[in-house]
């Protein structure tokens, strides 16, 4: 971009030279259709200039913020250090924090901000007309229905309506289709030696999730009476489609990899990410309790709960959140005690926030039972939602068209992964309501 600026730089220059070198030469004054020309020709100059001062601010902006993000979580001091958990590996970045909105994140800022400054480069270079074209065409010809803004206000939207993410999954703004995650999968041991013993080392190993973006679709139709009357019609959309988004991130997230034994979850791999339950049948069975109840498990206390807490403490890990279906949820909510009192939670569990999604399934057949539900319980945060920089929307005008309707399709690509299977557990078949 800066190359194409200081070669629109140098035309500018040029141009403007020949016409006070044609007037010199001729012994004249411009003349006043010169003088305009001319003085445009100064006004271009000077916006290129603008231009390339705000792209060497850029520039320099994004080398501090490199320097700053190669230093995160080495120091010792400071709470946003220590609360950086996992790191893109290509650019150092770290994962969004858990009350920070995915626009105002660095990669998201930098990738606006690149598109800004290549649109203003190319407006100068062309034109307006060619710019408010290519825009067009970006779209399907409705770049005025659709605002480019759209694209992190509707991952927002989908944080707020997905339990993983309410539970503090990691979400990790994803600048490249395949990223990889370091972690850490054998800590350094200590050990008490007799004088002049050697001193036995250990290493601690590390290997990488890869994250690999998949594509996620959901679809809003309405009429072109509704877009053009509704004064809200843009934020019933994006909400409507967040929601669909995050909803579908939660399922995905929980169960992705599913195909039976989950109601009506059916989710294989490829093309959907592999969620929790799948990658903990397939790497840590034992943290799946529960299954082998012919009926399943009529919880009666909180007893089935803090077993469900502990598989994971057992494991050295600390869960965040339990996420379980409304109906469980409600049948937990009547439980009384002797004297007719709403039993009161156990202390080990009164500071385990409970998150309802029913996306998390109930009212499995398990035996006998037809009410059966799954209960969820882990460390969210090793829980990685990677998302792709970019959310692409499409205006469909021509295959609505003789329906009088618009419709508008949003893709989102992404990824979702278990960092660590031991920080998550899974209790099946509780029969609920």
């Amino acid at each position: 971009m800066r190359e194409m600026l200081n070669e629109k730089k140098a035309e500018i220059k040029a141009a403007a030279g020949a016409l006070l070198a044609r007037a010199e030469t001729e012994n004249r004054q411009l003349t006043d259709a010169e003088e305009a020309e001319f003085q445009r020709f100064m006004e271009d100059g000077e916006s290129v200039e603008r231009q390339l001062d705000r792209a060497a601010k850029f520039n320099e902006d994004a080398r501090k913020l490199s320097e700053h993000l190669s230093g995160t979580g080495t120091g010792t001091g400071g709470a946003e250090a220590r609360a950086v958990k996992f790191i893109n590996r290509n650019t150092g970045a770290p994962a969004l924090r858990s009350n920070q909105l995915f626009g105002e994140h660095e990669l998201v800022v930098a990738h606006r901000e690149r598109g800004r400054l290549g649109e203003e480069a190319a407006m100068a270079t062309y034109g307006g007309s060619i710019v408010e074209m290519v825009r067009s065409l970006s779209t399907t010809g409705a770049s005025a229905v659709v605002p480019t803004v759209w694209a992190s206000q509707i991952i927002d939207v989908a944080r707020a309506n997905a339990a993983v993410m309410k539970a503090g999954a990691t979400i990790l703004p994803m600048d490249a289709s395949t990223v990889q995650v370091g972690r850490l999968t054998g800590d350094v041991t200590a050990a008490f030696r007799a004088e002049g013993s050697a001193i036995n080392a250990s290493d601690p190993t590390f290997d990488n999730v890869t994250l690999t973006a998949k594509s996620l679709n959901a679809l809003v139709v309405g009429s072109v009476e509704w877009f053009d009357d509704a004064p809200n019609a843009d934020g019933l959309v994006i909400n409507s489609i967040g929601k669909a988004i995050g909803l579908m991130i939660d399922k995905v997230a929980l169960y992705g990899g599913i195909t039976t034994g989950a109601g009506s979850v059916n989710l294989p791999t490829p093309p959907n990410p592999r969620g929790v339950l799948a990658a903990l049948n397939a790497n840590r069975p034992a943290n799946v309790i529960g299954a082998a109840a012919t009926n399943g498990t009529t919880p009666t206390s909180y007893d089935e709960l803090i077993d469900l807490d502990y598989t994971v403490e057992n494991l050295n890990e600390h869960p965040t959140g339990l996420i379980l279906p409304s109906r469980l949820a409600q049948k937990y909510a009547k439980f009384k005690d002797t004297t007719n009192q709403p039993m009161r939670k156990p202390d080990d569990l009164s500071d385990l926030p409970f998150y309802v999604s029913n996306q998390v399934q109930s009212g499995m057949t398990q035996g006998t039972s037809t009410t059966a539900a799954d209960a969820f319980v882990g460390d969210w945060t090793e829980l990685l939602i990677g998302q792709r920089l970019g959310l692409q929307i499409q205006v469909l005008t021509e295959r609505y068209a003789e329906l009088g309707q618009i419709g508008i399709v949003a893709t989102w690509r992404g990824d979702i992964q278990p960092a660590r299977t031991s920080a998550f557990a899974v209790y099946r078949y509780l029969v609920g309501l």
